[in-house]
């Protein structure tokens, strides 16, 4: 996982740039993240090529980005982030569709989507990966794009990177 620096801790407004709400975002500058620590740990696990950074968002690596990119920029944007001084990328999925059908879905108090139940009449027959605009903190991909991705996973040797099966 990607963490803020120890410099940037204290800026109220770093996270401010990541949006996340599925507009575009424009950076002058990259910014720096570093890989997680476990100080209670000797030894750190290695890091995946796709880390986690925050919800609804990846940071790739270089190799994932060679392997990825093309397939995951009709979606988004890949934009640079320093990472110990690499080019890494962070992943910003631009892709909203009204998909999550909020009345079969299963709902906490507050508003929260535990178990989201889908429309499938609005979401593409096309590989597809998509956030929705209830649940921003999600990032959703249809059979077709989860094939591809499988497949360049698999071919690439790309670690960090799994499905889970939200919807019956």
């Amino acid at each position: 996982m990607l963490v803020i620096t120890d410099e940037d801790r204290h800026n109220l407004h770093f996270w401010d740039q990541f949006g996340g709400d599925g507009a575009e975002i424009q950076w002058t500058k990259r910014p720096k993240l570093q890989p997680f620590v476990d100080k209670k740990k000797k030894k750190q696990k290695p890091r995946a090529d796709i880390s986690p950074f925050r919800p609804g968002s990846l940071a790739l690596n270089g190799k994932t980005h060679d392997a990825l990119g093309d397939f995951l920029s009709q979606f988004g944007q890949l934009l640079e982030i320093d990472v110990l001084g690499d080019v890494e990328y962070y992943y910003n999925v631009t892709n909203v569709i009204p998909a999550i059908d909020r009345e079969r879905s299963e709902v906490l108090p507050g508003g929260f989507i535990k178990k989201a139940a889908f429309d499938e009449s609005v979401i593409p027959a096309q590989a597809s990966l998509f956030k929705d605009a209830v649940t921003r903190s999600s990032i959703f991909v249809n059979d077709a794009a989860k094939s591809e991705l499988e497949k360049r996973i698999v071919d690439s040797g790309i670690t960090g990177m799994s499905f889970r099966q939200v919807s019956d």
